[in-house]
């Protein structure tokens, strides 16, 4: 029984002596944190991105603008002409605002998708960027943790690194 105690005691004492030490240890090293988001906002290169990718797309845009066009002004024409249209005019109406309709849906979602789908190939180059940027301030300042501002329950505003990777990223194209 005697034993049993020692050999717990000294587990006990053995666990807390590496507990301090991963402390001590951890009190070493160089931590940091980033708000990814905040940089991405920041950076110069999101203009350029929102500027290409309108640029890509704003035929289909003002062909979609203008179907919504059409459908209004033909949705307009109905409900104040119906009272002197004839029953035949107002079913043609009808069915030239469906075929629009049908015709802005069988657009819209493609086009959404590509959009979409651009958005995110142009965000996946940006995190790219940002990356390179975070490794750079990170290993040129020395930080040996640099976290994500969002994962952290609290850490001092001295910490943030967001405005260096934000001026590291700006210089790189």
């Amino acid at each position: 029984m005697k034993n049993l105690l020692k050999s717990a005691a000294l587990t006990a004492v053995a666990s807390t002596m590496m507990m301090a030490s991963s402390v001590a240890m951890a009190a070493d090293q160089k931590i940091g944190t980033v708000n990814v988001q905040q940089v991405i906002s920041q950076l110069p290169q999101m203009a350029d991105i929102q500027q290409t990718i309108t640029a890509e797309f704003k035929d289909q845009v003002d062909a979609l603008k203008k179907l919504e066009g059409d459908i209004k002004y033909k949705m307009e024409k109905r409900q104040r002409d119906e009272a002197i249209m004839s029953k035949k005019e107002i079913e043609a109406l009808e069915g030239e605002i469906i075929e629009l309709r049908q015709n802005y849906a069988a657009q819209a979602q493609p086009l959404q998708q590509n959009l979409k789908r651009r958005e995110q190939e142009e965000q996946q180059k940006i995190f790219q960027l940002v990356k390179k940027a975070v490794d750079a301030v990170a290993s040129k300042e020395g930080y040996d943790l640099v976290i994500q501002q969002s994962a952290v329950a609290f850490s001092k505003p001295d910490l943030d690194i967001s405005a260096k990777v934000v001026e590291q990223a700006s210089k790189t194209q």
